[in-house]
Formats: C-alpha cells, sequence, structure tokens
C-alpha cells in the first residue's frame, strides 16, 4: 500500500536513476521514490537508467507486480498440497487485503489457464480419498458444493449403488460395536444417525441397522440397570407411587426400551425377583 501511496504523490513522469537486487526483489531508484518489485516484473516492463516513465505506466508496473506475487504465493501452496479455486481465493484475500482486485482476478485467471488451479483436478483426488474412506454420496456432493465446486464438474460425478452399499456396509462394520453400551434402540438410533451424517441413502441405513442381531440377556441386563437407575432417581423426589412409576416408564420409554418389556421387569421387582443395586 505505501508504494501505491508513492505513486499518488509524484508528477506526471519519472526518471529511472538505478536499481539494485536486495533478496528476491528489485529496487527501482527514481530519486525522489523507489519501487521494489519482483525479477519477473522487471523481466516484462523491461526497464532502463536513464529513461523516463509516466505515471500510468508505473501504476501498471505495480499491478502487474502483485499479479506476480499472487501468482508465487499459490504456485508455492499448490506444490505442497492440491486445493480448489475457492479455498485459494480465500488464502489469497486473506493475505493480500491490500492488493487491487484486478491483480488478484487476473492472477487466478492465469492459473488455472495453466491448470495450477484445476478444480476437477481437485474432485478427482477427493473421489479417491472419500472412497477409500467409505463416505456416501449426500456427503461428497455437499462437500463439493461447500467448496464451490462448478455445478457442471459435480453433476459428472457417477455413485454405484453396489459400491455405495459396500461403503455403508464397511462404515457399519467399523461403528457398529461403538454403542453397544446401549440398549438395541438407542444403538439402532445412534448408527442410523452416523450413516445418514456419513452421507448414506436412509433406506441404505435403515436396511443395515435392522440387520443388527438382538441379544435378549443384554438386552434385560441393559433395561434392568436402567430401571434401578430411574427408580432411584425419583424415590425421594415423588412420593406419590403411580406419579413415580409414569415418571419411571416415561422415562425408559424415552431411553428406548419397549413399553411391554418395561411392564415386564417392574412386574420382577414387586415380586422381589430384581436385586437393587
Amino acid at each position: 500500500m505505501y508504494m501505491k501511496e508513492q505513486l499518488e504523490e509524484i508528477g506526471k513522469s519519472q526518471t529511472l536513476r538505478g536499481f539494485v537486487v536486495k533478496g528476491d526483489n528489485v529496487v527501482l531508484d527514481f530519486g525522489t521514490f523507489k519501487l521494489k518489485i519482483l525479477p519477473e516484473t522487471y523481466e516484462e516492463f523491461k526497464f532502463y537508467i536513464g529513461r523516463e516513465y509516466d505515471k500510468e505506466f508505473l501504476k501498471n508496473c505495480l499491478l502487474m507486480n502483485e499479479k506476480n506475487e499472487v501468482i508465487r504465493y499459490v504456485l508455492n501452496k499448490v506444490n505442497k498440497h492440491n486445493y480448489c479455486e475457492s479455498d485459494i481465493v480465500k488464502k489469497v484475500d486473506k493475505k493480500f487485503s491490500d492488493f487491487d482486485k484486478s491483480s488478484i482476478t487476473n492472477a487466478i485467471s492465469d492459473l488455472k489457464r495453466d491448470k495450477c488451479i484445476n478444480d476437477t483436478e481437485y474432485v478427482n483426488q477427493y473421489m479417491d480419498y472419500f472412497l477409500s474412506g467409505c463416505y456416501g454420496k449426500y456427503y461428497i456432493i455437499n462437500y463439493f458444493n461447500l467448496k464451490k465446486i462448478d455445478s457442471k464438474i459435480i453433476s459428472k460425478l457417477v455413485f454405484d449403488d453396489d459400491v455405495e452399499k459396500q461403503k455403508a456396509e464397511s462404515y457399519f462394520n467399523l461403528i457398529k460395536n461403538k454403542y453397544v453400551s446401549n440398549n438395541i434402540a438407542k444403538q439402532k438410533k445412534k448408527i442410523y444417525e452416523q450413516l445418514l451424517k456419513r452421507g448414506f441413502d436412509a433406506t441404505m441405513a435403515l436396511d443395515l441397522i435392522n440387520s443388527i442381531v438382538v441379544n435378549p440377556e443384554r438386552e434385560e441386563k441393559a433395561l434392568v440397570k436402567s430401571y434401578i437407575k430411574a427408580k432411584n432417581k425419583y424415590k425421594d423426589v415423588i412420593s406419590d407411587h403411580n406419579i413415580r412409576t409414569d415418571k419411571i416408564i416415561s422415562y425408559l420409554v424415552s431411553e428406548g426400551y419397549d413399553y411391554d418389556d418395561i411392564k415386564s421387569v417392574m412386574l420382577k421387582d414387586e415380586k422381589g425377583d430384581i436385586e437393587d443395586d
């Protein structure tokens, strides 16, 4: 920004008195002010000592230099990691917030032309990642939409039903034991939610959770444990037996237990067949 301000204050033209190379920059000395530019900008504008340059020429030089700085920055980034256009634009806008917008736009345009920014290649790379990571098509499409990938590129994506099922089954097998401490209803609910979050079709998710084999003994133990917890929770809070019973039943139903199973456990408790820990 400082060099732009300097250019606004100079006369119509300035004579180049000399230049020096400092690090990765060329410093042009016009006597009343100095202009620091990249070597590639210097080569493009062909400066000569003793020649007079008008203000418009120097402004264009500065715009070109901003463009070259953006290109350098982006090339350094994409050589280490593959970025989509929208991510690059965010990074550039943040780093070069004082640059002229046309400099940034022109730099991005040149980088796209030279395939240094290539959203099609970006999508192909991430499709491989999503395939190996067991992500469903809805997650993938949403991800690319959030990255502002062109809809024409997204529309060309192909999702094979058999492959989607294989990914869903792989992910299901990966997470199905994660919630075994919960009752079957909660297990199914949480696994179903995770499958949807991962981008899989609702019907596919339902088929998978319905394949879970119920262990009656484990279910009853979990219900008894929850029942005792609820009973102890309300015994000193609600004195009325009927109200307390309704509260316990409501709580257990909300936890996913079957009403008839709850009544069966409560009946066993009344008969003294349940040990209250």
